[in-house]
């Protein structure tokens, strides 16, 4: 797997994990997926209970429901405000005779206040959900993808949760199941191989992966990984192609049944770290995505125009 440093080209790009909806993961878990995203100079941000999804996805602010309301003056105010009113604007007269510039640096503060602005992270990752996304949030998500963004939705079969609140919002159902295989397998029959593939930017160069305890994942033709004749579902019996990976919405929604593949001693196992950094490489090529968009929108940049 390719562990490129571009940090130089990423800077201020960051991916935000979901924590805020009692998710059944250790954040550890995704130490090795983490890592690979550093490489690649990208930063690492939770989005905890305590925070506005709108805002960390969005980079919107929540409008108050509620304005004050002025209360009517009586003539005796009306004429201390007015008397206020003219002194401090002698005193701004005085104070820009004394101090010539002073205005200026105060409207570049406020220039430079603007600038630190948070810029909304480029990907968005959700684990194991216990607790259901609300009709807000699933709001917010969409628009977050409509923009560009991606999401990796992550659930495992052995741990309870509630990814389908969400991933039925992108046509994606991971089906209460297991799949399992008798003839051949990893030491457990639940423990299977995957070989089959279709061609793009998460399965390149993967010839055969390890998954441990995985699930069916509905789909309209988004399976991108499916299983062989000798493996069933321990739900489904139809002998429809069941696959445990789908990517959808324009390859801006990725779903993925198995995390245990993703930890510790298991990414090792065959084309598991291809997979890994594939995964990666398409959370990252969100920020080329947008650097492209950018471009197409900032008129005047063709290469060796003369001023």
């Amino acid at each position: 797997a390719d562990f490129s440093d571009n940090a130089s080209d990423n800077i201020s790009k960051t991916v935000l994990i979901d924590l805020a909806h009692d998710n059944n993961f250790d954040v550890e878990e995704l130490n090795v997926l983490m890592l690979q995203l550093i490489s690649r100079g990208l930063t690492i941000n939770f989005f905890s209970v305590e925070d506005d999804l709108e805002k960390e996805l969005l980079g919107k602010e929540k409008e108050e429901e509620e304005e004050l309301e002025e209360e009517p003056l009586d003539e005796e105010k009306e004429e201390e405000v007015e008397e206020g009113e003219e002194f401090l604007g002698e005193e701004k007269e005085c104070d820009e005779e004394e101090h010539p510039g002073k205005g200026l640096l105060n409207e570049e503060k406020e220039g430079d206040e603007e600038e630190e602005e948070e810029i909304p992270p480029i990907a968005f990752i959700i684990v194991s959900p216990q607790e259901k996304f609300s009709h807000e949030e699933k709001k917010t998500i969409d628009e977050f993808v409509d923009n560009g963004g991606k999401l990796l939705l992550i659930a495992d079969p052995t741990r309870n949760g509630n990814i389908s609140s969400i991933s039925l919002e992108f046509g994606l159902i991971f089906e209460p199941d297991y799949l399992y295989n008798m003839k051949e397998n990893e030491i457990n029959y639940r423990n299977i191989f995957v070989t089959e593939f279709k061609e793009n930017e998460i399965t390149k160069n993967l010839e055969k992966i390890a998954l441990y305890v995985t699930g069916s994942i509905s789909s309209t033709d988004g399976g991108i990984a499916f299983v062989d004749q000798n493996t069933f579902s321990s739900m489904i019996e139809s002998r429809k192609r069941l696959s445990p990976l789908a990517l959808t919405q324009e390859s801006k929604v990725l779903a993925i049944y198995d995390l245990t593949f993703m930890t510790e001693p298991y990414n090792g196992t065959l084309d598991n770290n291809q997979l890994i950094a594939n995964i990666a490489d398409w959370l990252a090529s969100a920020i080329e995505e947008e650097e492209e968009e950018e471009e197409k929108e900032t008129p005047g940049r063709e290469q060796g125009r003369s001023p």
